[in-house]
């Protein structure tokens, strides 16, 4: 008779290696996590006050606006999130110990990049994509181009039907789109 493996596994409360890693959650905030090893602790304890009788840090560097900052933490935590003013920024963590009123780097984290908080900005130099807003109101059609001058000159030589209408072969001002290069042939947007 075979004896059936167990299928739960436990995971281990501590994998006994020095190790930080830092993640981006989102543009204002990141979380990082450690695990410091016995070995570590013993060479801590060797050249700097006990361990456990040292204040837990966590050192936050900015390295695109060049400044750092530090966050106490408890002593029994393994990890930690951290809110950041600036964002579109390369950030690292060192986690470390304060010992006779200095940083003792323990460990330093790989550099997360934090994405911006808002839209890229739109440069009208540049060749970019044409496109536009319309609006039909009664019988006035209007539309407004945005994109740089030679896209926009283009535009005016193109032979368009933006407001022509192809349903039904009404004359109602709907607009279903063009077959032109303009803004693609979907013909999805409609006037009201």
């Amino acid at each position: 008779m075979q004896l059936l493996k167990s299928e739960y596994y436990e995971l281990p409360a501590k994998y006994n290696q020095t190790v930080i890693r830092l993640l981006v959650q989102s543009p204002t905030r990141m979380f990082v996590y450690w695990e410091v090893s016995d070995e570590t602790i013993k060479e801590f304890n060797k050249n700097n006050q006990n361990y456990s009788d040292c204040t837990a840090v966590l050192r936050v560097t900015n390295l695109t606006k060049n400044y750092s900052y530090n966050i106490p933490v408890s002593p029994f935590a393994n990890n930690y999130y951290i809110d950041v003013e600036d964002s579109g920024c390369n950030y690292q963590v060192e986690l470390g110990r304060i010992s006779k009123r200095k940083f003792v780097n323990i460990y330093t984290s790989n550099i997360a990049t934090v994405p911006s908080d808002r839209p890229a900005s739109y440069d009208s130099s540049k060749d970019g994509v044409l496109f536009g807003n319309y609006l039909c109101i009664g019988n006035k059609k209007r539309i407004k181009i945005y994109g740089n001058k030679e896209q926009y000159s283009r535009f005016q030589n193109q032979n368009h039907t933006a407001f022509e209408n192809r349903k039904n072969g009404s004359s109602e001002n709907n607009f279903l789109g063009s077959s032109d290069n303009f803004i693609g042939s979907s013909g999805n947007s409609m006037c009201f």
